[in-house]
């Protein structure tokens, strides 16, 4: 869904327990709002709108949207995934921040509980705090805290745990530092009174199956042949969440048809996947992240037809099938694992992974996908009208207008040794982003490049140590990557 499209579709509610407008940036109005939605089911708030709906705008957005985070994040106690994004609307910026329903109620704001009541944000009293504190002790029950016993933590790995901290850190959405990945388990509810929890299991074990085993997650490809079906590859994935999303990755590269192509006027990646992988992408964290991990008899597969994928995974929607289609505030089943994905980058837009699968696939061109609901499953079906099956060999292109043929790849040749051929053509696919659109940081080349989170940090410490990019800023939040002027060079 476009951005005009989202606010439009707000702007036609009036609001509610969940929804609130406010023309000008007062950070304690919006710190009491927000407390109030943690506090309920959620909510949003829209800022640069008058009280009759005139769409006023809100000047240095941008500035007001980092602000905004770290104050949200250093006074709301405890610490709750905050989304605050700039949405352009016209000629005009607002700001949208989003809120999922607290999983640690009672939430505190400047000493003070708030609530909302109907339409309005109040402070709570002492019957709503008893509810909200009751609420809590049933939340320490749910499946995803409970102690998974015997895990010690050498079971768990600890350079997965620190790349989490590491990320969250240089994205500016920890309140404080965690020097340790004990102290980070801990401050996150990840191990509590000296058990490790079956969330932390099932996102940092070295091999979570051996202590749930249904936490494994099927891949597999099925051509149709003349004898029947066929699985010509079936594998069954057991590693932690983060292993297991580089894994899948690695499976739809493997069997989705693709041709990446750079122009030199536009440097954007042209994506020639079946898929759209931003769908896919998104398809599978909904499926990770929402996945009722707590029944034994827990599956999530990917299957890959020749005219389909599915991702199937257990659980309850609280959602229609229609209602997935428009706008919604995500309702996470497991809110700690969402939390640390949230907080590892993954999640970029609080509930609008279904929205940007459907943009994403038209945008593509391809039939709208279709989720299916059912008692104790949910499925997401695409749809394509070619026949699957294998990745096109050497299908990285670099295409120039205006400068050297090849010159990208043979910068990459001269000043990085050492390395596969997929690896330097996924380095000339980063190379060829940032060039045409320097100054950005790893966030804005990973959605450009499609190229696997885990191995981003990787590829751009490689050009750098190839004397190829630089990073100028003071601050990680505020600088960018350029080409060096020894790269420069060699594409005049």
């Amino acid at each position: 869904m476009k951005t005009e499209q989202l606010i439009k579709d707000l702007l036609k509610q009036d609001e509610s327990r969940q929804l609130e407008f406010k023309e000008v940036v007062r950070k304690d109005a919006i710190g009491k709002t927000i407390c109030g939605f943690l506090n309920n089911e959620g909510g949003q708030l829209l800022i640069g709108i008058a009280d009759n709906k005139e769409i006023k705008g809100i000047k240095d957005a941008d500035k007001w949207q980092f602000e905004i985070e770290q104050y949200l994040i250093k006074e709301l106690v405890p610490e709750a995934p905050v989304m605050v994004s700039v949405e352009d609307y016209g000629d005009k910026q607002l700001l949208l921040i989003k809120v999922w329903k607290g999983s640690k109620q009672p939430y505190i704001f400047n000493g003070s509980i708030y609530y909302r009541r109907n339409d309005k944000t109040i402070q709570a009293s002492s019957k709503e705090i008893s509810e909200l504190i009751h609420k809590r002790q049933e939340t320490e029950i749910h499946w995803e805290r409970q102690a998974a016993l015997g895990v010690e933590l050498e079971d768990l790995d600890l350079e997965e745990i620190k790349k989490t901290m590491n990320v969250a850190l240089s994205d500016n959405k920890m309140k404080d530092i965690k020097k340790e990945p004990l102290e980070f388990l801990s401050y996150y509810g990840l191990f509590q009174n000296g058990n490790f929890t079956n969330a932390a299991v099932v996102l940092f074990a070295k091999k979570p199956s051996r202590f749930i085993p249904q936490s494994r997650v099927r891949v597999a490809f099925l051509d149709h042949g003349k004898t029947g079906d066929a699985f010509k590859d079936d594998q069954l994935l057991e590693g932690n969440l983060f292993k297991n999303i580089e894994a899948i990755q690695q499976f739809f590269e493997k069997h989705l048809s693709f041709s990446r192509k750079f122009e030199n006027n536009n440097w954007k990646r042209t994506d020639d996947y079946v898929f759209p992988m931003a769908a896919l992408r998104e398809g599978v964290m909904n499926a990770l992240v929402h996945r009722e991990y707590g029944l034994v008899s827990s599956a999530l597969s990917i299957i890959i037809y020749n005219d389909k994928l599915e991702i199937t995974n257990s659980g309850k929607s609280p959602f229609k099938q229609s209602e997935l289609k428009k706008n919604h505030l995500s309702m996470p089943y497991n809110p700690d694992i969402a939390h640390i994905v949230f907080l590892r980058g993954y999640i970029e837009k609080i509930g609008r992974g279904t929205l940007k699968i459907i943009e994403a696939c038209k945008q593509a061109g391809i039939k709208a996908p279709v989720w299916e609901i059912g008692e104790q499953t949910v499925k997401l079906t695409f749809f394509s009208d070619v026949k699957l099956g294998g990745a096109v060999e050497g299908a990285t292109k670099v295409a120039s207008k205006g400068t050297n043929e090849g010159a990208i790849e043979g910068a990459i040749e001269g000043a990085i040794e050492g390395v596969t051929k997929g690896v330097k053509d996924k380095l000339a696919i980063l190379l060829s982003a940032i060039a045409a659109n320097e100054g950005n940081r790893v966030p804005e080349y990973k959605e450009a490049t499609g190229l696997p989170d885990s191995s981003m940090e990787r590829y751009i410490k490689q050009l750098k140590d190839g004397g190829l990019i630089e990073f100028k800023g003071e601050a990680a939040h505020t600088g960018g990557y350029y080409l060096t002027k020894k790269m420069k060079s060699k594409l005049k």
